[in-house]
């Protein structure tokens, strides 16, 4: 084994006894790792939101959201997906939804991990209009049963027009604090040593599932394990901004949209 193989050998099952330790602290409690109940087992049909704001951070608390774009990838997103677990992490996935058709069972298993499911358009382009918008929420429902709450345009990119189409949507459109950039591809120590070095309290990380990005699936141990070593928690975007999960058997009251 090379020397950096061995390192981060050790990064990864330092991290993992961690989580170990902190899982068996938690046992029966139903918290998830942000203090979202989870549904007991359940699969959530929905979550809340504030339709037709623009957010880019969370509050200013040690927490951060790790977020995906371009998926869901029958190659890349298993693998997260199996980081995430395996490390007590959960995370965003904003989805596109010409890549739903065929990975139905995946989307599901993104949801059953505790992690969520965000609109990303349907076929990303500049501008997505509401047909952009209400295709991509479809599909993702016919899929999992869930309906997203949360949007992300296409390369960041938002006018009167994206705004108009995620107000009648009825989705908070979320930007991010920062690009880990690994769509540029350069090199898995820059993603990992970028990415931990930049995150602050609240942030919301731009990272990939989608596209062609095997950096990224290398990346995330350490990228997990150095920001929980910086005293970060790991939370979906819906629980940093302080929505909830919908249940079917669990509706909650006072919450700011239902989906």
């Amino acid at each position: 084994m090379s020397g950096r193989a061995l390192v981060r050998a050790t990064v990864l099952a330092i991290a993992l006894a961690l989580v170990g330790g902190a899982s068996v602290a938690g046992a029966g409690t139903g918290v998830g790792n942000g203090g979202t109940l989870y549904g007991e087992g359940t699969a959530p049909i929905g979550c809340t939101s504030h339709p037709g704001t623009i957010v880019s951070v969370g509050p200013r608390r040690p927490f951060v959201a790790l977020t995906f774009d371009d998926g869901p990838s029958s190659t890349q997103t298993p693998a997260i997906l199996t980081t995430l677990d395996s490390m007590g992490a959960r995370a965003t996935f904003f989805e596109e939804g010409r890549h739903v058709a065929g990975r139905e069972e995946l989307m599901r298993q993104i949801l059953d991990a505790g992690d969520e499911i965000g609109n990303h358009s349907y076929h990303h382009p500049h501008d997505p209009g509401l047909g952009e918008l209400a295709s991509t929420d479809a599909a993702i429902r016919a899929a999992t049963g869930f309906t997203p709450c949360l949007f992300r345009p296409p390369y960041g990119l938002v006018n009167a027009k994206v705004e108009a189409a995620a107000l009648d949507q009825r989705l908070q459109t979320v930007l991010w604090t920062f690009d880990s950039a690994d769509d540029h591809h350069p090199g898995v120590d820059a993603i990992v040593h970028h990415t931990v070095k930049s995150a602050s309290d609240g942030a919301i990380i731009l990272m990939h599932d989608g596209g062609r990005h095997p950096q990224t699936v290398e990346a995330l141990p350490e990228v997990i394990a150095g920001l929980r070593a910086r005293g970060f928690r790991f939370v979906t975007v819906t629980e940093l901004l302080g929505g909830q999960m919908l249940y079917a058997n669990s509706p909650p009251s006072g919450t700011p949209s239902i989906r």
